[in-house]
């Protein structure tokens, strides 16, 4: 059986881990950005695989994302964009029947991305360690940094570590962090594995 939990932590960075997730947050929203406007540029496309190919390069280039975290840009944004091409369709439905006389206008122009934001994926960005430690990519390299949270979460995170994952995986900076995780039920025992983690605000 597998079920999803939520589990929030809190990263206890020191100023300069801080400053380096911070640095790294703050790439990731630009290029959010830089890449929404290349899709309402090219048609308000939606598709994924079509953004990473036009902007996989000047991602890594300009705002020096690591290979998976230049994935993991577009996939946003494609994402964001198929949300509101969902609401344009339903607002012209709604135009129609008479429902409403208002044009949804949130394709009008490229969706910006304003908070300090960045989506990790386990075993490529962050992996947990043992002791309470999390290993965070940054764009200097990996910090290692303690974090607390609820006691459950914690103990199932643990758990995981010791039955299933040597070394898996997690992440965030100074500041309180939602991580999507899968739990396995396995020789009558629960145990943890991150499967992907956050997008988290400071």
């Amino acid at each position: 059986m597998k079920t999803v939990i939520t589990a929030k932590l809190k990263l206890l960075t020191s100023p300069a881990q801080f400053q380096a997730l911070r640095h790294t947050q703050l790439a990731y929203r630009d290029a959010l950005n830089y890449v929404s406007t290349y899709a309402f540029e090219h048609g308000k496309m939606s598709n994924r695989v079509a953004l990473q190919d036009g902007t996989y390069d000047e991602v890594r280039a300009r705002f020096h994302l690591p290979s998976q975290m230049a994935c993991s840009v577009p996939r946003q944004v494609g994402a964001t964009y198929k949300t509101l091409w969902t609401k344009v369709k339903q607002n012209a439905a709604h135009r129609e029947s008479g429902q409403t006389k208002k044009r949804y206008k949130g394709l009008d122009q490229p969706p910006k991305y304003v908070s300090p934001t960045l989506t990790y994926q386990h075993r490529k960005d962050y992996s947990f360690k043992r002791e309470q430690h999390v290993s965070i990519l940054t764009l200097s390299g990996r910090v290692i940094v303690p974090y607390t949270g609820y006691a459950s979460h914690i103990a199932l995170i643990q758990k995981g570590l010791q039955s299933v994952l040597p070394s898996c995986g997690m992440t965030k900076p100074g500041s309180t962090s939602t991580c999507s995780s899968l739990l396995k039920s396995r020789e009558q025992t629960r145990h943890l594995r991150p499967i992907r983690v956050w997008q988290g605000w400071m």
